[in-house]
């Protein structure tokens, strides 16, 4: 009898055991699936949102102006999403590069994981360092010193109000059907980021046309020619170092310039526009901010006087 009673004791532990085993393998399995998963939605997730992001830099190409003087458009997302922008002036030599990541917030959740950032190399997106929303605006102008060096793209997702601006800004923006852009006076208001051009004493941006400055976040960004709309629209960060991606592309150019010179030259086309222009590519080359721009648009506009002055010999149109 006691051994019967020992027999069914032992069975009774054994099944015991047995059970705690199942339940803490299920558990682990289950742990196991669950963390899985997990990783394979993250994974899909941060995949495709590096794949929007890819989508969003060849949604840039058709704003390549060409001959044109503008172009503008509207990118509209399902739900609200973020997008990171970088840029790094040294990295890709000569001309730098930008990277980009997105994000997006599913209705009623979080924002999801980051894509992986993509490098942009051949274009100049002047934008905040992240913006936010579920339409992007977008337009680009091009930038020229003297000759077009490249087209500059502008990216927001904010509302602006654009106080006393002049009537050339307003012609740019109304032009292009800016869709984000309000104009406004003293004695008007609107909702949006307070961009002012003269009066107002509480601005978010304020553009002195004179100096040819944007003052914002407590930094100057200087500016010439098309180059307003960049300092008005991005980061004090981005706006630097898209200047400083510019001039070398404008030093690049003037290498491929200088070579035309010597070809028009014997068709007995002659000018002095080889040695300014070579000093102009020696400042541009080491400008370390956009206020050398200044000293360089003097120069610029020096040389675009002696080439429109040469007619049939000009060396661009």
């Amino acid at each position: 009898m006691i051994l019967k009673g020992i027999k069914k004791e032992k069975r009774a532990i054994e099944m015991g055991f047995n059970w705690l085993f199942a339940i803490i393998a299920g558990g682990f399995i289950l742990f196991l699936a669950i963390y899985a998963s997990t990783k394979l939605i993250t994974r899909s997730e941060s995949t495709q949102n590096t794949e929007i992001a890819a989508r969003l830099i060849s949604f840039l190409d058709p704003m390549e102006t060409g001959l044109a003087s503008g172009k503008s458009s509207v990118i509209n997302f399902r739900t609200k999403s973020k997008t990171y922008f970088t840029c790094k002036e040294v990295s890709n030599p000569p001309f730098g590069k930008q990277e980009i990541s997105f994000t997006d917030q599913p209705i009623g959740a979080k924002y999801g994981e980051t894509g992986e950032s993509i490098s942009i190399y051949n274009k100049y997106v002047f934008v905040d360092n992240g913006i936010e929303g579920k339409s992007y605006f977008i337009f680009s102008v091009p930038f020229s010193m003297p000759y077009k060096v490249a087209d500059i793209i502008i990216l927001s997702a904010n509302n602006y109000c654009f106080y006393n601006a002049p009537e050339e800004v307003v012609e740019d923006i109304e032009g292009l059907n800016i869709k984000n852009v309000v104009f406004a006076n003293s004695s008007s208001k609107c909702s949006g980021i307070n961009v002012c051009f003269q009066g107002l004493s509480e601005c978010d941006v304020r553009v002195n046309l004179q100096a040819k400055y944007v003052e914002k976040e407590g930094k100057k960004l200087y500016y010439i020619d098309n180059l307003i709309y960049g300092a008005i629209f991005a980061s004090p960060e981005i706006y630097e170092c898209n200047v400083k991606r510019l001039m070398k592309k404008f030093v690049e150019l003037g290498g491929v310039y200088i070579e035309k010179i010597k070809i028009i030259e014997r068709n007995h086309c002659y000018s002095n526009i080889q040695p300014k222009l070579e000093v102009m590519m020696v400042e541009a080359n080491k400008l370390s901010s956009s206020k050398a721009l200044l000293n360089l648009d003097e120069k610029s506009k020096e040389i675009d006087q002696i080439n429109k002055g040469a007619y049939a010999c000009a060396l661009y149109s």
